[in-house]
């Protein structure tokens, strides 16, 4: 059942705002962190999957996600 919390909201803001930041600064991430030139395409596709968490957490999806992958996994012992 889908029921919306103004807690996860504001975890999902903060990490969309998280991954929004890494997403404008992701060359200068790779390049200290990472390989450089090589790793930059990495490094965004990661930054674009944390705002898309992000999105699903502050509507309180990411419960249904896992509820769904838990039931494939166990075969519906989970409602």
């Amino acid at each position: 059942m889908y029921k919306f919390s103004w807690m996860w909201f504001f975890i999902g803001l903060a990490v969309l705002l998280a991954g929004v930041a890494f997403l404008r600064f992701y060359k200068e991430v790779a390049d200290n962190m990472g390989n450089g030139v090589t790793s930059y395409d990495r490094y965004k596709i990661v930054a674009l999957c944390v705002s898309g968490v992000g999105i699903l957490m502050m509507f309180n999806l990411h419960n249904l996600v896992i509820a769904f992958i838990a039931n494939l996994i166990f075969g519906g012992v989970l409602d």
